[in-house]
């Protein structure tokens, strides 16, 4: 029983060790948003070209930003020619190798 325990702990912190690492954010900054309707025609795009990610966009963060919970399946180029499609400016692409999904934690890593 003990043995049991100790390889439960193991298996636990292996797997809870792999998930904190896995990951990847593509966060665009993104100029000319001005409502919630421009939000939503950007946050329709990035889903089109990648269904699988987590995708929030933020008017008035001006960000877009895909989080993937592996390693994303869109190129930079992709990501942006996704957002300048919906007729916006892309001041700023950045990749991140964590898992974001917060505006503002996007908007900072943008202003870095």
């Amino acid at each position: 029983m003990k043995q049991l325990k100790k390889l439960a702990l193991i298996l636990s912190i292996l797997f809870t060790s792999s998930i904190s690492f896995a990951g990847e954010t593509m966060i665009g900054q993104v100029n000319g948003m001005m409502c919630i309707k421009c939000q939503n025609m950007v946050t329709m795009e990035l889903i089109k070209v990648s269904p699988t990610a987590h995708v929030k966009v933020s008017w008035p963060e001006g960000v877009a930003v895909s989080a993937f919970e592996e390693k994303s399946n869109l190129s930079l180029e992709e990501f942006k020619k996704a957002i300048v499609g919906t007729g916006f400016k892309v001041v700023k692409v950045v990749k991140a190798d964590e898992f974001i999904t917060d505006a503002s934690e996007a908007r900072n890593l943008i202003d870095y």
